[in-house]
């Protein structure tokens, strides 16, 4: 009889375990090829969605360059064309593949308008002449005709015409020129309302040259990405709107001849080449190697630069990179540790099923190895049993895995085949190393077998291993030491090697633990307490395995409970600290009116509105601007309620300081570097207003409500009332239930733009990869403790034929059912109570091990998680693991009933 023809036989005697084995090697090897599949793909998703978030200005790779004198300049557009090819030659492929179209163009540098023909000039209004490759696609002529070109002709202005008050000296010598020359442009919709430019309109730049106003445009897509990187383009630029004289100044854009026309001008020119990028461009795999091409892009672009013209790159796309890499590979680190424990827990349970299959196996063939059957004809028949069962399922399960949408990595594409083929090779070792001398005589009354020496030192190098682990995880963070590869395998394995470690640790203090109760047991009445000891002591099967599988199954799983318990609490106060409230509504630089107040109050399932004014203050009499808020602080604390502590605390310390206010100043407390405005006046938000003398009394880390980055300063009411400095109220923080942005923003007017508390949270818990994090924990705690139940009914099956025995002869001298049933919970109790005990007393401790390097503020909104340990969770998964391995256990022995004593004796007994 052939070796597949016997092991088909044996497959299909032993068929229900061979089933079991063959689906348990199916699930592994779908979860080992789909979860991979989905983790990376979900990388590639979420760099695609940070570079869409990324403002296109910061990614856009600009090549500047400032002449402040001719020789050197383009002379027309075309040249600016030829060295737009120039320069994308000099790209990197790494970068190359990552840009689309280039925008190019010409701009001076805020030339002074020195005269309004027919009209006595403005001061402090200025114009940048201007032209630019993608402006002109993207504009629209709502007034007026584009502009045309440059023409050059006899001077038409006159000391009449182009009055002079202020002497300027500029115009002085336009006014003297016999020929000049006159640029035709197009001005934002804006610029008469703010700087009285109309259509038709001619002005005397500083350069001496006349710019007359064709049109007005608008953007055609306020939402392009191109002004975003020219905002000046789409309208009148104030750069000081806080100023006694705010200055403006506007961008006048002309036709391509504008390039000729300024290259002779003695004025400073700013030529500038964009590079946008594609987002759909971006790949995982080309993202480390754009900061070293930026770098020699820029080499590059320097030796091309002429002594009149020197470019300068400009881009935050690799820091936008690496800020991105750095969250990707904790991601990938936390993968990996939950993946290692995951896969381990799983083979550990498919070896546990392989040895009972093959236990059953080797029963079959004890005869034949009695009759001189070869090791290598016994190890080949187990190897092929074990092939049947594996492979169909490996196959399958790597098929179905293909199904999944996603992207191939190394570990989905082989754990099919390096399961299988580590099953395989399981069994085969167990065997030879069982089997190497037939019919060996095995005692089945002994309560634990002696550690062997070299079962001592294999034993003490993975405790070691895992100590030396824990410590570098502990010191460097398991998230923050990296490799030139990626993540340190060492440190990836480190909490799963630490759970196997303390596993052993609890194998050699179980047979203590034994002989413990069975003192205990032998003086005590009741024999089944006895007997359930005495069973659990002769036990070889449900000791070892079971107890290396459930220790690391239970600790994992409540590691990965705790984190998700502490990650959705740091989600949720993330969007406290974003919204502030249940919803916010604001309208930017503008002034929400009471009446408008009135209707949000007025809206379904509001309960509280709360005014606040959030605007641009400044030092008097210095540069330093900031953003500082009033509110009425005192009432905000008592609407808070149960907002988490990053929430309310800061608002405490505020209402704190304001109640120890005893001078004429008003006590503040700032974030970022406002340290300086100590007992400084400053300006609120407009020159309309005194100056008012604050105090810095104390630092915030953020407040709610407002962008954590950048310097802010919190004036409570009550220190600086109404009565003495009106409150223009900009935002309101809005409390109640089943708030909608859209009504909101109808309440308040069409300028308002709203959001809500729930709709932070979703888009904080939405991204690619905070939903993967978040599905590979929960996932990690369900699957984990699902494989720690099977641990423990497969040792129960596994010593299923040693127990029907004993309850068969016990059963000959009256013993009952219920007691044979509670002969088994004894059995099984002590191995799965400690394990229960132990992993999840090791899963507690492991935030305060390993939780200090994972950091996990990138799927939270940036804010800092803080694990807090709390025993609801994990002593609910342990009982529910615990109580559901018991039932199961009974379950089996009253469908499998008891062994006739018949039976037992013609088996030999």
């Amino acid at each position: 009889m052939t070796v597949l023809k016997l092991a088909g036989r044996l497959a299909l005697l032993h068929r229900g375990i061979t089933a079991l084995l063959g689906l348990l090697v199916l699930s592994v090897t779908l979860l080992g090829g789909a979860l991979p599949r989905v983790f990376e793909d979900s990388y590639e998703r979420s760099l695609r969605q940070a570079v869409q978030e990324t403002r296109p200005e910061l990614l856009e790779i600009a090549v500047d360059a400032q002449s402040v004198s001719p020789g050197h300049r383009p002379e027309n557009a075309a040249a600016l064309a030829a060295r737009v090819d120039a320069l994308r030659g000099a790209l990197p492929p790494a970068l190359s593949s990552l840009v689309g179209e280039v925008k190019y163009g010409v701009s001076t540098n805020r030339l002074r308008l020195a005269g309004h023909v027919g009209h006595e000039p403005r001061a402090n209004n200025y114009v940048d002449l201007a032209w630019n490759s993608g402006a002109v696609r993207r504009v629209r002529y709502v007034e007026g005709t584009p502009p045309s070109g440059v023409t050059s002709g006899p001077n038409p202005l006159t000391e009449r015409s182009t009055p002079n008050p202020y002497q300027d000296p500029a115009l002085t010598i336009a006014l003297a020129k016999p020929t000049i020359t006159t640029v035709e442009v197009g001005l934002p919709s804006d610029a008469p309302e703010l700087m009285g430019l109309a259509v038709g309109d001619t002005i005397v730049s500083a350069a001496g040259l006349l710019i007359k106003v064709t049109g007005l445009y608008e953007p055609v897509d306020p939402a392009d990405p191109f002004w975003s990187v020219f905002p000046s383009m789409a309208g009148v630029y104030v750069p000081d709107p806080a100023a006694n004289r705010a200055s403006f100044v506007v961008t006048a854009l002309g036709s391509e001849q504008v390039v000729a026309a300024l290259a002779p001008l003695r004025e400073r020119m700013h030529y500038r080449w964009g590079f946008a990028a594609v987002p759909g461009a971006f790949t995982i795999e080309a993202a480390p190697d754009a900061g070293p091409a930026l770098d020699n892009f820029t080499a590059a672009a320097r030796r091309m630069s002429t002594p009149g013209m020197p470019y300068k790159v400009t881009s935050h796309l690799p820091k936008m990179m690496d800020d991105f890499l750095g969250k990707l590979e904790t991601t990938q680190t936390l993968m990996g540790v939950l993946l290692a424990g995951l896969f381990a827990v799983a083979f550990g349970v498919v070896a546990l099923v392989a040895g009972l299959l093959l236990g059953r196996v080797a029963a079959s063939l004890v005869a034949a190895r009695a009759r001189a059957a070869s090791l290598g004809q016994f190890a080949a028949v187990g190897a092929a049993v074990l092939l049947l069962a594996v492979v169909p399922g490996a196959l399958l399960g790597f098929a179905l895995a293909r199904l999944v949408p996603g992207l191939d990595t190394p570990i989905s594409l082989l754990s099919a085949p390096l399961l299988a083929l580590a099953t395989v090779l399981y069994g085969m070792g167990r065997l030879l190393l069982t089997h190497r001398r037939p019919l060996v005589e095995q005692r089945d009354d002994l309560v634990a077998r002696p550690f062997t020496p070299r079962r001592l030192v294999a034993d003490l190098l993975v405790v070691f291993l895992a100590a030396v682990a824990t410590y570098i995880a502990v010191t460097r963070g398991v998230t923050t030491a990296q490799t030139a590869s990626g993540s340190d395998p060492l440190l990836v394995a480190a909490p799963t090697a630490v759970a196997v470690a303390v596993a052993l640790v609890v194998l050699w203090g179980y047979p203590y633990l034994l002989r413990l109760l069975s003192f205990g047991a032998a003086r005590s009445r009741r024999s089944v307490l006895f007997l359930a000891v005495a069973s659990a002591a002769r036990s070889r099967t449900a000791a070892t395995l079971p107890a290396l599988i459930l220790v690391p199954a239970l600790t994992l799983s409540v590691y990965s409970a705790l984190t998700l318990d502490s990650l959705d609490a740091g989600q949720r106060a993330a969007a406290w600290q974003r919204t502030g409230a249940d919803a916010q509504v604001g309208v930017g630089e503008g002034v929400i009116a009471p009446a408008a107040i009135e209707k949000v109050r007025a809206l379904p399932g509001v309960r509280e509105v709360l005014p606040v004014e959030l605007r641009e203050g400044r030092l008097s009499g210095g540069t330093l601007s900031f953003s500082y808020l009033r509110m009425d602080t005192a009432a905000y604390a008592k609407r808070l309620g149960p907002a988490p502590s990053v929430v309310s605390s800061p608002v405490a310390a505020v209402n704190r300081a304001a109640g120890a206010a005893n001078g004429p100043s008003a006590p503040v407390l700032v974030t970022g570097g406002l340290g300086k405005a100590r007992s400084r006046p400053i300006v609120l938000g407009g020159a309309e207003r005194a100056p008012v003398v604050v105090d810095h009394v104390g630092h915030l880390d953020r407040f709610p409500g407002t962008d954590q980055l950048g310097e802010l300063l919190v004036l409570p009411t009550s220190v600086l009332p109404e009565q003495k400095v009106a409150m223009r109220p900009n935002r309101l923080l809005v409390f109640g239930a089943g708030l909608r942005a859209a009504d909101l923003e109808r309440a308040v007017g069409p300028a308002a733009s709203a959001s809500t508390r729930e709709g932070d949270l979703a888009a904080i818990v939405s991204t690619p990869l905070t939903r993967t994090i978040t599905l590979a924990f929960r996932l990690s705690a369900v699957v984990l403790a699902l494989y720690s139940l099977l641990a423990v009914w497969v040792s129960v099956v596994a010593g299923a034929a040693e127990r029907d025995r004993s309850i068969s002869f016990l059963s000959t001298m009256g013993m009952s059912s219920g007691q044979a049933r509670a002969i088994t919970l004894g059995e099984i109790s002590p191995l799965v109570v400690t394990a229960a005990v132990t992993g999840i007393a090791l899963g507690t401790l492991f935030p305060s091990l390993f939780g200090g390097g994972v950091n996990l503020s990138g799927y939270a909104g940036g804010l800092p998680v803080g694990y807090t340990v709390t025993w609801t969770t994990p002593l609910a998964l342990g009982a529910g693991v615990t109580l559901a391995a018991l039932l199961g256990a009974v379950a089996h022995v009253a469908l499998s009933g008891r062994r006739k004593v018949g039976v037992a004796l013609r088996g030999g007994e």
